[in-house]
């Protein structure tokens, strides 16, 4: 059992005793965390970490920009950015490769599911929202 605390620490339950993940990078901060087949993807400022669970190595995944957040879908990855603009799929089984796979220009992401090789995208409009005055009528 994997968990990520409020105090951004990662935990791990081995037996009855619950220890701390430590990132390779110190500074790192984990924003987001998924297992997928024994093996634990960690999103931070920095890029996307992998940890093997049970050999304990770690492997880097380069994106081009700060994923804050993973969508789980069976044994696929997806991994969007701070306000949804971007998705980006990660393949989990050669952890070097993502790939951007939407552009969101005035949406919001708001989910994904994928269903045979079609990927689908549940968004929101982006609006500005503007104070307007509203004249008082006398």
């Amino acid at each position: 059992m994997i968990g990520l605390t409020e105090e951004k620490k990662i935990l791990q339950k081995t037996n009855d005793e619950w220890n701390e993940i430590t990132m390779p990078k110190r500074n790192d901060e984990p924003l987001d965390i998924k297992v997928i087949n024994n093996r634990l993807f960690i999103t931070t400022q920095s890029g996307i970490w992998v940890r093997d669970l049970q050999e304990g190595n770690w492997r880097k995944i380069n994106v081009d920009e700060e994923v804050v957040k993973f969508v789980k879908k069976g044994e696929k990855l997806f991994g969007t950015t701070h306000r949804g603009e971007a998705i980006y799929s990660i393949n989990t089984k050669d952890e070097r490769k993502s790939e951007k796979v939407f552009d969101a220009r005035d949406f919001i992401v708001w989910d994904v599911d994928i269903m045979g090789d079609t990927l689908w995208i549940a968004t929101i409009p982006d609006y500005s929202w503007e104070e307007m005055p509203i004249p008082q009528r006398r």
